[in-house]
């Protein structure tokens, strides 16, 4: 009897074996799996730079870091985010603030039209944050100024434009395809001469004239649910009077260090806090080489 059960004892032992293999395997491959999930979310990610509207900080090809633990992850339905339905972004506890000079990565704020503010999730763009919440910026002759002060930062100084095109070749207006923002009633500014602009900040106030509405009339109308009108020099909202507005949340103005060729803020308006991954830390992929390049111009 024991010669014969022999065959079948090593048979079970081998199949032990090797469900204990799979069983570890598979719980490995879990926690792989999990601590991928977790750094992706909650620590940081790494995203490709697909346009030239960065350089020459940032270079088509590039990949880079983008650090999500000081300033907070985003937390939301990334399932109905990804059907294109409004979610309510939750952020973690930060250790700093988004400031202005730093390169963001940001879900682009507009999916079918540019008339709505709108996450749009799987479109991610990198800028400066050269106006940060409760700033006014004005750029003239493509020189930014910051609370009126004169600033280099973000690409905007002549050394880095003139890396690409001569000062008297840089467009008047805006690149191929896009106009600057509207301030007016069939008045535009231009990326040369552009603003002043207040950027909202949560809790702050400004009064609204027919003048001054139309850069502010997207965020009012994501904030409050209603549309803002001008009728006879009188502005509505939802139908009633308004002639001030206090913002809820905070939004950012966000340009390419590129400045002469790149799709920003001064044509399409303000980013949204809550649209904000978190800002570029590092290069870690450059000209299909793998390396750590912390080189990144920072906005005085």
């Amino acid at each position: 009897m024991q010669n014969i059960d022999r065959p079948h004892i090593k048979y079970k032992r081998l199949l032990k074996k090797g469900g204990d293999f799979i069983v570890n395997i598979l719980f490995y491959a879990s926690l792989l799996f999990i601590g991928f999930v977790v750094w992706h979310l909650f620590l940081v990610a790494s995203f490709n730079i697909p346009s030239n509207s960065m350089l020459p900080t940032l270079r088509p090809g590039d990949k880079v870091l983008v650090d999500k633990i000081t300033t907070g992850a985003r937390l939301f339905d990334i399932f109905k985010a990804a059907n294109g339905e409004e979610v309510k972004i939750h952020r973690t506890v930060r250790f700093r603030k988004f400031r202005r000079g730093d390169i963001l990565v940001f879900n682009y704020p507009f999916r079918e039209t540019q008339s709505k503010i709108e996450m749009n999730y799987p479109v991610y763009y990198a800028k400066r944050c050269v106006g940060a919440p409760g700033d006014t910026l004005e750029i003239r002759d493509y020189e930014y100024y910051i609370n009126g002060k004169h600033s280099v930062g973000g690409g905007a100084n002549v050394a880095v434009r003139s890396v690409y095109m001569d000062r008297d070749s840089l467009p008047v207006d805006s690149i191929n395809g896009y106009r600057a923002m509207r301030y007016a009633k069939g008045k535009r500014w231009t990326i040369r001469d552009f603003g002043p602009l207040y950027v909202p900040k949560k809790d702050s106030r400004i009064f609204l004239s027919k003048d001054n509405y139309l850069p502010f009339k997207k965020v009012i109308e994501r904030e409050s649910g209603k549309k803002l009108k001008c009728k006879d020099n009188q502005l509505y909202l939802g139908g009633e009077p308004v002639g001030s507005y206090t913002f809820r949340c905070n939004y950012y103005f966000m340009a390419g260090d590129n400045s002469a060729d790149s799709s920003d803020s001064r044509y399409w308006g303000f980013v949204p806090e809550e649209f904000i991954v978190g800002r570029v830390l590092l290069i870690w992929k450059r000209n299909g080489k793998y390396g750590l390049n912390f080189k990144f111009d920072k906005f005085n």
